[in-house]
């Protein structure tokens, strides 16, 4: 069975691209192509202009560093075992990164950019709220400097209010660290408050990429129309320049 099939996307350094369908049209299973889970029968994915899946040895495991992904539960993704510290310095464990002291230097660094403070790191997933859960994930996955980042729904199971917080935090990111994001959403309303183009996909397939600007003020495909005609107005006041995330939320 073909779950995605002709699909062209590209995303740029220092740019959010949000990946918007109804579930079930295929954009996790893109997601995991993209960043190495799943091999695709047919295609090519390119990372700076190198085709990922004929990767092999030390030079995947390179690669790896480079892509990281953020999903939609944090508290399914974090080990309720491990600390935030522990959870966050893993990833500089598994591919030999530094040593004790640069590790933790390290963690420290990203939990004040994600706006964590460093202190938390001695505290389990459930002691966090849903929003700070997240901020770990996210400060997770940045621990090994990546330069593309892909989010999953990875606001879905938070509140509005914590909505907004995380994607002020991903805008700040993109433009602190020149980040290429691909942001994946069932809901246009969310993508359309921060992205910098949207893909539309339907059925396996992009039936529809652009500015946001251009997908919301003339969408070109009957699915879009759709999508855009069932979007409510909700008030997440989001950011592209201030830096407001919130070391509480």
């Amino acid at each position: 069975m073909t779950v995605v099939e002709d699909v062209t996307l590209h995303v740029a350094g220092g740019e959010i691209v949000g990946l918007v369908g109804e579930s079930g049209c295929g954009k996790t299973t893109l997601a995991r192509v993209i960043t190495g889970l799943h091999r695709p029968l047919t295609g090519v994915v390119r990372f700076c202009g190198v085709d990922v899946h004929a990767l092999r040895g030390r030079t995947l495991r390179t690669h790896r560093r480079q892509v990281q992904m953020v999903f939609q539960d944090p508290y399914l993704t974090l080990s309720p075992r491990q600390t935030v510290r522990q959870a966050v310095t893993e990833p500089l464990h598994i591919h030999h990164i530094g040593d004790a002291r640069s590790r933790a230097a390290r963690v420290a660094e990203v939990l004040n950019l994600v706006g964590l403070d460093p202190q938390l790191g001695d505290r389990r997933p459930r002691q966090l709220s849903g929003g700070q859960q997240q901020r770990v994930a996210i400060a997770r996955a940045l621990a090994l400097r990546p330069r593309l980042l892909v989010c999953d729904e990875p606001v879905t199971a938070l509140d509005v209010s914590v909505q907004a917080t995380i994607l002020n935090l991903l805008c700040d990111l993109r433009d602190q660290l020149d980040l290429a994001c691909l942001f994946i959403s069932h809901d246009l309303a969310v993508v359309q408050q921060f992205a910098d183009r949207v893909a539309v996909m339907r059925h396996g397939r992009i039936v529809e990429q652009g500015t946001t600007k251009q997908v919301g003020s003339n969408p070109r495909h009957p699915y879009t129309r759709e999508l855009l005609a069932a979007t409510p107005a909700i008030g997440l006041d989001v950011s592209r320049t201030a830096v407001r995330t919130s070391r509480s939320g």
